[in-house]
């Protein structure tokens, strides 16, 4: 493939260099440039350009043409910058000065293609593509290429100033690597092992940080900071500890001067500064800088700071409280008790009186809350029992019930009906259950959830986060009236959630009852109280509901209740369940318009099939399944469906524990038995129509599972062939064996004849064409199965996307373009 693109690059590179063709789409020239990298890495040291002299012609003839398009000219640089990025071809350049030309804008053909925000991206991905050697880096310091890769670094396009800074990064890990110290010790080089431009490059790189952190132009201090924090994350020693004491000044001044636009920018470069050996030092104020952001609360900026520092992986522990503390200051101010009016400071009090700063100031804090909770932080200055008080407090708040003994009546009219501090209050709530220390408020905690759910003013959205909650209160702390609280409490609710008018709570009111079903099966008590409550008449009521998705999570929800049943034997006394389930979901898997339900169907089989218990009781049904799900129009319900037959083989194999050798005669009658199960189920037809499904992924599945298949029978040296025999006619799949089987024995009778072996074979040919049945291990031989895994494993345009197909396609529309004007006249 290679020899023949390359036979095609001199017409292409002619092309491309044509200012009157129209250059290729990005995404093309995108392509081209990954194959050149593709070619480069696999020249196995031959030098492309010594081969390939059209290459240097068509790079200096883009970049001295006057008329060269600006895309065409941005790929000629990343291209010179990835073939110049061996030591030889960078001296190929340099022979005829094409490498200055390149990269020196002055001795383009037209200097205003530098306006373009493309070419100046190109510009600098050339430079980063071609440093990967000393002699690169000297051009770039000797070529005074440093001072246009900083102006870049505050260019107007976001882009290319993060490229010019990831390239400055590259440069100075680069002064530090140990190929560019002599060997010696990276951390303790000196600049004396360094050519003096190398350090005047280094230094003017740093210089130019301590310049853009000391300047009053917010822009510039901002790409300054982010250049910082690249630095302090990608660089290693001695550039970080130099850079910081150069920076140190200006960042302490940044930092005490408590711009808010900043504060997330400030935080990122110290949390990339937490993270090197820079802390460990007290000179470098790391810890210090940090705690000034924090203030002691009475600043705007400090609540967004504090809530950026509790969520730091790695950050002290005295600061860490101290963030806590700070952040956790507006919910206690919310729930404050007049006696408490002195302690709440007035910054905070007055950003509570504003809706937008005090919606926005709670969620921070209960957010902040919910991650300390994820980790199971333990508080120490406030009890986690008055934490969780505060957050009941605040949802109590927002379905409009508060105590008239509150001091902020202005936060309290801000917050009723407030979807958003809701949401994140009941996020806050159920990730407060791993706390051991407040079980004794489980009977209030249940009492706001309740109310929650009650309500008819509840959003659809904040009911979901109800049901969350509730459900990890109920998984994380079980306690003995678990039962009675389901059952009389809870049961009714989600009764009458089931009959909402919003398709989006009956649809997430059976998702928490498929969750909670899940885990709490094993509890025969709450398996009896589904039974007994009438909740499984609900559930199967839902599958015949107006939406879709509602069906399709009934289903699930349905499922889990037969598997939990079937798990504690309810079905001895609910029997219906199962057949009126089964009865109901082949009615959707055949009749439904919508997928979801259908594979929920199919997702529920495999399900039950999992377990131990229902194998039996769904063998009638499974040839069903099988069928509609496999002729499905859904290629997910395909997908289902053969992930099901996965699960049938490896349940129905288990009593069949082959190995390679030493098979015993029980073990092989078993697994023929277990053959003849699979033809009577209709698996092979489904395996066999899906290996020539329309759809890849299905074809993929259906070719890894006969494959196995394959290798199953292979190792069965006694297998009775007879018994399984398929019928190949009348049917897509059985044309193609056929089809395939011909032309093997066609292939061998010319092959026979070759030989001179004549005659024998004459009706075996006769006997082959009329062939009706063939064995199933036959089948499996006929089908080149391997090389139909390959031939899936690629992507279906690999043909089209090919580096030939793109060339082909380059010229063919610069010919159809030379038509088009012949025809204009």
């Amino acid at each position: 493939m290679d020899s023949d693109c390359l036979s095609l690059l001199p017409a292409v590179c002619l092309v491309l260099a044509d200012p009157k063709q129209s250059p290729p789409d990005d995404t093309s020239l995108e392509k081209l440039l990954d194959w050149f990298k593709e070619l480069h890495s696999q020249s196995d040291g031959q030098v492309l350009l010594q081969h390939q002299p059209c290459l240097l012609e068509f790079i200096s003839s883009v970049c001295m043409s006057k008329t060269t398009d600006p895309a065409i000219l941005s790929f000629t640089l990343k291209l010179t910058g990835l073939l110049a990025a061996t030591t030889q071809e960078l001296h190929l350049f340099d022979e005829g000065g094409l490498l200055v030309n390149v990269f020196e804008r002055e001795a383009w053909g037209v200097c205003d293609l530098w306006e373009d925000a493309s070419v100046r991206s190109g510009w600098l991905q050339g430079l980063l593509n071609m440093l990967k050697h000393q002699q690169a880096l000297g051009f770039i310091c000797g070529n005074g290429l440093i001072k246009v890769i900083l102006q870049l670094q505050n260019d107007r396009s976001l882009f290319v100033a993060c490229l010019a800074n990831q390239l400055l990064v590259h440069i100075l890990n680069f002064l530090t690597s140990p190929n560019m110290t002599n060997g010696s010790d990276v951390v303790g080089s000196s600049e004396s092992s360094l050519r003096p431009d190398w350090v005047s490059a280094s230094s003017e790189i740093m210089n130019a940080v301590v310049e853009a952190l000391s300047s009053e132009d917010h822009p510039q201090v901002l790409q300054g900071l982010r250049l910082l924090s690249l630095v302090l994350s990608k660089c290693g020693e001695p550039i970080i500890s130099t850079l910081w004491k150069d920076v140190l000044v200006p960042l302490e001044v940044l930092v005490n001067r408590g711009s808010e636009s900043l504060i997330q920018t400030l935080i990122t470069v110290l949390e990339a500064a937490l993270g090197t050996p820079l802390l460990s030092q007290s000179e470098y104020k790391v810890e210090e800088l940090l705690e000034a952001m924090l203030g002691d609360g009475n600043r705007k900026e400090c609540f967004h700071c504090a809530a950026l520092i509790v969520k730091l992986e790695k950050c002290p522990e005295v600061l860490k409280r101290k963030a806590t503390d700070i952040i956790l200051l507006p919910l206690q101010c919310v729930s404050t008790q007049p006696q408490a009016e002195k302690e709440i400071n007035v910054v905070l009090k007055e950003q509570l009186s504003q809706k937008a700063s005090c919606i926005s100031l709670l969620m921070q804090s209960l957010s902040s809350l919910a991650q300390l909770a994820h980790t199971k932080y333990l508080f120490e200055d406030i009890s986690i029992h008055s934490i969780t008080s505060s957050v009941l407090l605040l949802l109590r708040m927002c379905s409009g019930h508060c105590p008239t003994s509150l001091l902020h009546s202005n936060a309290f009219t801000h917050l009723i009906g407030c979807c958003k501090v809701q949401r994140c209050g009941l996020d806050t709530l159920g990730a407060l259950s791993v706390y051991e220390e407040i079980l004794d408020l489980r009977k209030d905690i249940f009492g706001v959830l309740l109310d929650y759910l009650q309500s008819p003013d509840s959003h659809a959205t904040v009911l979901k986060k109800t049901f969350q909650a509730v459900k990890r209160w109920i998984v994380c702390s079980p306690f003995p009236d678990l039962l009675q609280f389901i059952s009389h409490d809870l049961f009714p609710v989600l009764e009458k959630r089931m009959c909402d008018l919003r398709w989006e709570v009956r649809d997430s009111t059976l998702e928490f009852i498929t969750q909670l079903t899940t885990a709490l099966n094993g509890n025969s008590g709450f398996t009896e109280a589904l039974h007994t409550s009438g909740m499984v008449s609900v559930l199967l009521s839902s599958l015949a509901d107006a939406e879709g998705y509602v069906r399709a999570s009934a289903v699930a929800a349905v499922g889990e209740a037969v598997t939990a049943s079937s798990h504690q034997m309810v079905l001895v006394s609910n029997s219906k369940l199962l057949d009126e389930a089964l009865v109901q979901m082949m009615a959707i898997l055949s009749q439904d318009t919508e997928g979801f339900p259908r594979r929920a169907v199919v997702q529920a089989f495999t399900s039950w099939l999992k377990g131990s218990h229902l194998i039996t009781a769904l063998e009638l049904s499974l040839s069903s399944v099988l069928s509609l799900g496999g002729s499905d129009f859904d290629w997910e319900v395909k997908m289902h469906t053969l992930e099901l037959a996965e699960v049938l083989m490896e349940k129905t194999l288990t009593c069949c524990p082959y190995a390679v050798q030493n098979f015993g005669s029980s073990e092989e009658t078993r697994f023929t038995q277990a053959l003849i199960k699979f033809k009577n189920f209709g698996l092979f037809d489904l395996l066999f129509n899906s290996l020539f499904d329309c759809d890849r992924p299905v074809c993929e599945k259906a070719c890894a599972l006969l494959v196995k298949l394959r290798t199953l029978t292979a190792e069965t040296a006694d297998l009775d062939n007879s018994l399984l025999v398929l019928n190949v006619c009348g049917n897509r799949w059985g044309d193609e064996v056929q089809r395939r089987y011909l032309n093997k024995q066609q292939a061998k009778a010319s092959v026979s004849v070759t030989n001179g072996v004549t005659g024998s074979d004459e009706g075996t040919d006769c006997g082959l064409h009329c062939t009706k049945d063939i064995s199933l291990p036959k089948i499996l031989q006929i089908l080149d199965l391997d090389d139909m895994q390959r031939m899936l494993t690629l992507s279906s345009d690999h043909v089209v996307n090919s580096p030939r197909s793109l060339m082909e396609d380059i010229l063919s529309a610069a010919q159809h373009s030379e038509e088009n004007i012949v025809d204009c006249y």
